[in-house]
This record gives structure tokens, sequence and C-alpha cells, in this order.
């Protein structure tokens, strides 16, 4: 993997993701939420909160982002299968990135805003392949075995 760690053009897994990716969604959610701020009245509740939701917007991709360094350091140095911090770390990439990209799927409706920003669904294929193990329908919600 760390040879070939560097942005992906379609992102299927949430440990694909790169620090090059938050930086044209933070662009666009400070765009994005600008605009709805400037659009309340000055002083009024609705202004503060949207000021706010963009301030803690911005904090949350300057978060994302440093998850992010910390990650390609993981990947360049070959460590993404040590339990632990490791672990924690991709976890928690997956979901900073899909708290931003709920924030953005507000906008969807804009022309500037890029489909890929969605929430991933798995770390990897490994992950996924877990994950479809674990709920194959096609042999009834408790596989082989009777309900509990």
């Amino acid at each position: 993997m760390a040879a070939d760690y560097r942005p992906r053009e379609v992102l299927e897994f949430s440990d694909d993701l790169h620090h090059d990716d938050v930086t044209p969604l933070q662009a666009f959610l400070t765009a994005r939420l600008r605009e709805v701020v400037e659009a309340q009245p000055e002083g009024s509740a609705v202004r503060f909160a949207a000021e706010r939701l963009a301030h803690i917007t911005l904090h949350d991709c300057i978060h994302l982002g440093d998850l992010l360094l910390a990650w390609s350091e993981v990947v360049v140095d070959d460590r993404v299968e040590v339990p632990g911090e490791t672990q924690r770390l991709r976890q928690d990439v997956m979901l900073w990135w899909e708290r931003l990209c709920e924030t953005a799927d507000g906008f969807r409706d804009h022309p500037d805003h890029n489909p890929r920003w969605r929430a991933l669904q798995f770390l990897n294929l490994a992950h996924a392949e877990l994950m479809a193990s674990l709920t194959d329908l096609s042999r009834g919600g408790y596989g082989d075995g009777a309900h509990p």
C-alpha cells in the first residue's frame, strides 16, 4: 500500500483518503457556509448559529487533515495492520470524513459540489469482505444456526 499511497480518482474505501482530499472539500464548505452566514441578519441568532457551524466545520477540516497526515505516516511506514492506535486512527479518518460529507451533502445541488464527497462504508477491501461475510442474508440473519 505504501508505494501506492496517493490521491485516488475514485474513492472506494476510507483507507484511500489522502490529505489532498480535504483541501477542495474545505474550500467548498467554507464558501457555502460563508454564503449562509451572509444571508442572515447581522446580530441574529440564526447568523450566530451559521457562524458557529462555519467555524466548527473549518476546524473539523483541519482535524481531518491532521488525521490524514498521521495516516500517511502509518502507510509509508507500512504499519497499517498494527492493532490499537493505528486501527483507531483509520476509524477516526472514516468518521470525520463522513461528518464533513454530510455537511457538504446539504449543498449537493450546488454546481461546485463533487460527488466524491460521500460517506465511505468500509475502511478497506478486507473490511468490506468481513462485513459481507457477517451479513450474508442469503442464509438468513443467523446463517445456518437457529435463532438464539
